[in-house]
């Protein structure tokens, strides 16, 4: 292996990683037990075609994270009777709520997220109380130079809380994130969750993500991906009790030599629960892609309504998307649709826009804006749906 190219770990260098993280934040045995699960668990992924290039079980990086466990996450808004704290800060004042959470999701069912687990060093808890509603928007903004990093996010709920929770991940040049999130809405809750990533061409961001929701709670979740050598997500949501519902919406716009694999599945646990997935896609350059959505819907859960879109948009002759929805309903009395569309953009559109006074390239980035505006729109506040814009009017140019 020539000096300065990393290779994937091996046991020993994982475990001893394991081992120098925080056991306030998660015991050494339980990181031992993670780190094995990474090991011995594949990733779950079959190629989508020939032109990807990744092997998923040989990541290579470094697992010794050199983030500082109080500085590398931010926060800002106000928080009135809410907590928002850095994971080692809440390891030690809030042990209660870190292990409530930790017990109520599984992340580690993921290949990615028992690496996440077994080395987690630094994160955010964010809790707010029952039946207090956060009026302003929470920041989390996690700071990764250009090594290895495996924030953890915590979110709690209580009963008729509500809260809107906005994480912004600032990644340097060659970083490595190996990320979780894990989200618990409790019974008239309502949570307002939305992540946003721009990571260069020699970075790798991956990340697993569970949201439950209690009766009659509800979540929104909203998920932004920009660029980055390789993007990986595992995200699951279920909805646990009569009146939860679930709204979530995604954009993905890899580009370069990118690589970009999502799965995001649904579960309707219980019946009388709602859910609505929405998904906009776009590939430029050579960038690969592909979106895995799943809604299950089980034996008894009757009464459930679910569906998901997913449309995606072919920027360039050798960019590639993969959509492939499914479902997988168990009982009967219940409604269930997905669909899915891959495509390039219309030359009558481009036709339509040019004899409009437009050039071609203007033209195409007005209507990738317009292809983009249902997922921007499910974005928290102004200011941010202003930034997502901008961002994609960046990359298209």
């Amino acid at each position: 292996m020539p000096e300065g190219v990393l290779a994937p770990p091996t046991r020993d260098r994982l475990q001893s990683a394991a081992a120098l993280a925080d056991a306030r934040i998660l015991s050494h045995a339980a990181r031992s037990r993670a780190i094995d699960l990474y090991l011995t668990s594949g990733s779950g992924r079959t190629r989508p075609n020939r032109r990807w290039k990744v092997d998923l079980d040989a990541l290579a990086f470094d697992p010794i994270s050199e983030v500082d466990a109080e500085q590398g996450v931010r926060f800002s808004g106000s928080l009135g009777r809410a907590i928002a704290l850095p994971l080692a800060t809440a390891a030690r004042e809030h042990s209660e709520t870190l292990a409530r959470i930790t017990r109520l999701v599984d992340i580690e069912r993921w290949k990615f997220g028992a690496l996440a687990m077994g080395l987690s060093s630094f994160g955010a808890l964010v809790h707010v109380p029952a039946d207090y509603d956060v009026a302003e928007p929470i920041f989390i903004t996690y700071r990764i130079g250009a090594f290895s990093a495996f924030p953890r996010t915590l979110i709690l709920l209580e009963a008729g809380a509500r809260a809107t929770v906005i994480v912004d991940f600032q990644c340097d040049d060659g970083s490595f994130v190996a990320a979780s999130s894990e989200l618990i809405v409790e019974e008239r809750a309502h949570l307002h969750f939305a992540t946003a990533q721009r990571v260069d061409a020699k970075s790798v961001a991956l990340e697993s993500a569970v949201a439950r929701v209690g009766r009659d709670g509800s979540a929104v979740l909203a998920t932004a991906d920009f660029g980055a050598g390789l993007i990986l997500r595992d995200r699951e949501s279920s909805l646990d009790a009569p009146g939860a519902r679930l709204e979530q919406s995604a954009l993905f716009l890899p580009t370069g030599a990118g690589h970009l694999d999502v799965t995001a599945s649904v579960r309707h646990v219980s019946g009388n629960t709602t859910s609505q997935t929405v998904v906009k896609a776009a590939a430029g350059d050579s960038a690969i892609a592909r979106f895995l959505g799943n809604i299950v819907i089980l034996p008894h859960a009757a009464g459930s309504d679910a569906s998901l879109r997913d449309d995606a948009l072919i920027l360039t002759p050798r960019a590639h998307i993969d959509s492939v929805p499914a479902l997988e309903i168990a009982c009967n009395d219940v409604k269930a649709y997905h669909g899915a569309t891959v495509g390039a953009i219309d030359d009558e559109q481009i036709f339509y826009l040019r004899s409009r006074g437009l050039d071609e390239s203007e033209a195409r980035r007005t209507i990738a804006l317009g292809f983009f505006e249902p997922t921007v729109d499910a974005f928290p506040t102004a200011a941010l749906r202003d930034a997502l814009t901008q961002r994609i009017v960046e990359t298209l140019s």
